[in-house]
This record gives structure tokens, sequence and C-alpha cells, in this order.
């Protein structure tokens, strides 16, 4: 069987086993399965190669190499580790890119790629060893040196109403029509979550009647450690900001209303149309000027997560109920996401209406 019929070049085909796509996009191929491997299910073959085609094209706009790029560069230069590289490529994909990998990222590919019979310090030297040589080659560091990618900016509540604002009524820079943007920060700010677990909730996580929502720890990207999974209850002006939710389902959708598997593969569109939005509010320079020198730290949807825990210990002061909401392994963790609060942070939240206390 051929392509589905559509005109489309990233329209899917059948291979005997299971839809694929292969397609161009700026002269660079993208060629692989979508994983859907029932020939009835057309549709959803469909929507995985459309928005693999659209991520494409956002990343193939982006400054920053993809950790692809930035491998092959490592390999031409010194040529060393090369199994541990294509292990790494293999597992981020050919799409992800270097400034999205940070310091948790980087935990989380070593848990999923350590093997339960190696022995000690194998996983530093086939695992964080190659993949700190590959980033830190990348931006012109020492091999052996990592950038550590700690964020240290939270939104305040006057920065975040502004959001709320322009989420509200979208500008035409961004694209998201239905305002899915609102509901995402909304959830991301009242939770704690991180953007993959974010994309990971479905229908049935949610229990709107208590004001929870199960976090899950099992789903590719949404953490997978013991600590991840935990039920959330979220504060009320969180659920006033994000309204209806899909039925069934994952409920928080991109922007173009599609499903997001937070794979490394797709997920970018999101990412953009949040930048847009920030600039929109002023609280992000151009691309352009985005340069991240004198004091500037661009914001980003894992800033939320730092601006949540810091806006739920400004309130709660209960340490241990912070870990166990943000799926921490232990305290020194939580406090790298938790930045020490002006005195009056608590009374500015209330003011515009965020209690975390219940």
């Amino acid at each position: 069987m051929g392509k589905l019929r559509g005109t489309a070049c990233w329209y899917p085909f059948w291979d005997g086993r299971s839809y694929c796509y292969d397609f161009y996009v700026e002269g660079h191929r993208y060629r692989r399965s979508t994983g859907v491997c029932d020939q009835e299910a057309s549709e959803i073959a469909i929507e995985i190669a459309k928005g693999v085609h659209d991520a494409a094209w956002e990343r193939e706009r982006s400054s920053s190499p993809t950790l692809k790029e930035a491998a092959d560069l490592y390999l031409a230069e010194y040529g060393k580790n090369r199994n541990y590289v294509r292990r790494l490529t293999g597992y981020f994909g050919p799409f992800i890119r270097i400034d999205e990998i940070d310091a948790f990222t980087i935990k989380q590919c070593k848990v999923d790629l350590t093997k339960a019979d190696w022995q000690p310090g194998t996983a530093r030297r086939q695992i964080l060893v190659p993949l700190k040589a590959i980033l830190n080659n990348a931006y012109g560091l020492r091999p052996e040196k990592l950038v550590d990618n700690v964020r240290t900016r939270i939104v305040t509540p006057e920065e975040f109403e502004l959001l709320i604002d322009m989420a509200q009524e979208p500008p035409k820079t961004v694209r998201d029509r239905h305002r899915r943007l609102l509901k995402m920060i909304a959830f991301l700010i009242g939770s704690g979550a991180t953007p993959g677990e974010m994309f990971c909730v479905r229908a049935e996580d949610v229990n709107r009647a208590t004001g929870e929502v199960w976090i899950r720890g099992e789903d590719p990207g949404a953490g997978k450690t013991r600590y991840r999974p935990r039920m959330v209850q979220l504060p009320a002006r969180a659920w006033n900001l994000i309204g209806d939710l899909p039925s069934e389902g994952r409920v928080f959708l991109s922007t173009t209303g599609r499903d997001i598997v937070p794979d490394g593969e797709r997920g970018s569109i999101v990412i953009r149309q949040f930048h847009k939005l920030c600039v929109a509010a002023g609280l992000n320079r151009n691309k352009a000027d985005e340069d991240e020198k004198g004091g500037y730290e661009k914001l980003v949807l894992y800033s939320l997560r730092h601006s949540s825990a810091t806006w739920f210990s400004a309130q709660v002061g209960d340490h241990d109920q912070l870990i166990d909401r943000g799926g921490w392994a232990d305290a020194a963790m939580a406090r790298r996401y938790r930045k020490r609060p002006a005195a009056d942070l608590a009374h500015r939240l209330r003011a515009h209406g965020w209690d975390f206390r219940t």
C-alpha cells in the first residue's frame, strides 16, 4: 500500500508492518515509523506524521542546533565514543535542540539508558561523559566542563497577570485561537508539574470535584522515576483559568489541537508559541535580541515549575509538602527549584486570587 490519499509530502504510508513517514524539510530527511501498527488506525498515523512535520519546520527555524547536529559535529572533530554517541542520538531522536536539554533531562537520560547489570561507573562512562562532551563542544566549552542550566528566574504574580491577559486574547503573532496556552500556563503554575508531565495528563487523571490531578510517572516524558507519580491539588484560581478540558484522552493539547508526546520529537510548537506569548507580554526579548547576557534570562515553560515551587513555599512554608508536591527525590533537589521569596510574596499572591493553602 502506498501513501494515504492526500497530496502533502508528510502523508504516511503503510510499509507492511506500520505506518511510516518520509519527507524532507530544508534538505533534511525525516524518515521513521509513526508507531501505528494497526492498518485501520490511519487517522492517528496522519496526526502523528503532521505533528512531526510541523515540529520539523519549527526546529528548522530555530537558531539552536539539534543534539543530532551537535553529535555529528563532535564526532567529526574528535571521533571519540562513537557507539555511545549513537545510543544517545537514538534516545533523544533527531529533533530535540541542545537548549532543551537541562540538568534534569540529563539525569532522566541516565536513568532510562542504564542497564541493570552495569557496574558502578559504567553509566557515567557510557552516558554522562559523552553527552556532556557533545553539549560542551557545541557551546564552545572545554569537553570536561558541563553547563548546568539551573534557572533562576521566576515569574511574579504581576508578571503572570500579564501572561494571563495575553493568553486570553492572543495577538496575531501567537497561533492559539482556542486559548490552549492559557490552560497550560494555569496548570503549570498551579500544579508545579513539568511540561512533560502536563502533556501526559489524561481525562481520567482529573478530579474536578476535589481539585486534584494525578501526575503520571510511567508515561514516556513524564519522568519515569519512583518519586514522580503523585496527586497534586490545584488552587481554585488555576481551575478557573483552565476551564473545560477534553472528556477523554490527553487533556493538554498543542496550540493546533494535537496530542503532544514529550519524546523529544514533538512539543516544539508549544515552546515557540509560549515564547511569542512572553514577548507579546513584554516578559521576553525578541529572538533577534534574546542572548542571555547582562542578567537577562529568558522565561520558558520550565520556569513556571520554579515559580510554582516558590509561590507554594511562600504561602505554605512546609518543605516536606513541597518535596511531595514536586515529586523530587530529596530536599536538595527541591531547593534548586524553590527560590528565596520576597517578604510580601504571599500577600501579593492572595491579592491576585492565588491561595495554595487549601
